[in-house]
């Protein structure tokens, strides 16, 4: 059941003519949340229009904009799964006008991490590499796994997306190598290998390796395999479709409205045990 505060939370999507874009203008109704601000590209065919009636859905009173700053104090919580070439200026836009951010683009430069701690500060923000909750879940299985298992147990990790994913590995497949390699106290840019052409070397027993696969319409499928001498272990999850990465993002926007300034996680917004 919606409560009435949730029923009070007015939302901001950007990007709203996109899959995820779209994906989310749908979980957002289904949760019951106001949509209030909706951006779409520069010179983008939907800008002016209404947006339900652009997305063939019943009228929402919101005409799609591409200048977020001209409609950000419209709305409570902004989720931007844009692209890492948009999302500067729109960090710049919600510090400034002191809104929190739940971001959801992957495969971002450091500079840009930078960028979202330092407005982190000023304005609560959740940047989580996948909003599913099955996934979250399966990276603290991961993380018990590596504890119990050790290094006698060498790490691979698997994963596979449609063809037109843009980034390699996935953000997700980065949360099980994290996981990993803070169970081994050691920095993952000193374990991780992606893919081994050329290597002429034996495998290093610490190595956490990095598969991708990218074809077809997958949605995302992740497999982290431990090998040991004789028998080894798998965890796994199979995305099937991408409403429960825009159900979580949802989540997370009705909590990180009630969170002072910081940068979070959807460990966080789910309450996963972090001493795992």
């Amino acid at each position: 059941m919606i409560s009435h505060n949730q029923q009070n939370i007015r939302v901001g999507i950007l990007g709203v003519t996109g899959r995820m874009g779209q994906m989310l203008v749908q979980a957002c109704l289904n949760a019951g949340l106001n949509i209030t601000v909706a951006t779409a590209r520069v010179a983008s065919a939907a800008i002016g229009h209404e947006l339900g009636q652009y997305l063939n859905l019943a009228p929402l009173n919101v005409l799609i904009s591409d200048r977020l700053e001209d409609v950000i104090q419209h709305c409570d919580v902004v989720i931007d799964f844009t692209t890492a070439e948009a999302l500067s200026q729109h960090l710049k836009i919600c510090q400034h006008a002191k809104k929190p951010m739940i971001i959801g683009i992957t495969g971002l430069s450091e500079q840009l991490n930078q960028h979202i701690a330092q407005a982190a500060q000023d304005i609560a923000i959740v940047h989580s590499g996948n909003y599913s909750i099955g996934v979250n879940l399966s990276v603290d299985l991961v993380r018990v796994a590596a504890q119990l298992l050790g290094t006698g147990f060498e790490a691979e990790i698997i994963e596979a997306h449609h063809r037109q994913k843009i980034d390699a590995p996935s953000g997700t497949a980065l949360m099980y190598a994290e996981a990993i390699a803070q169970v081994r106290a050691q920095l993952l840019s000193d374990l991780a290998v992606y893919q081994r052409h050329a290597q002429v070397a034996e495998r290093a027993p610490q190595q956490i390796g990095l598969q991708a696969i990218r074809g077809g319409d997958i949605v995302g499928e992740h497999n982290t395999i431990f090998y040991g001498h004789g028998e080894q272990v798998e965890i796994k999850h199979i995305a099937s479709n991408r409403m429960n990465f825009a159900t979580g993002a949802i989540r997370a926007a009705m909590w990180c409205i009630s969170q002072p300034a910081g940068l979070y996680n959807m460990h966080d917004v789910i309450h996963l045990n972090h001493s795992l």
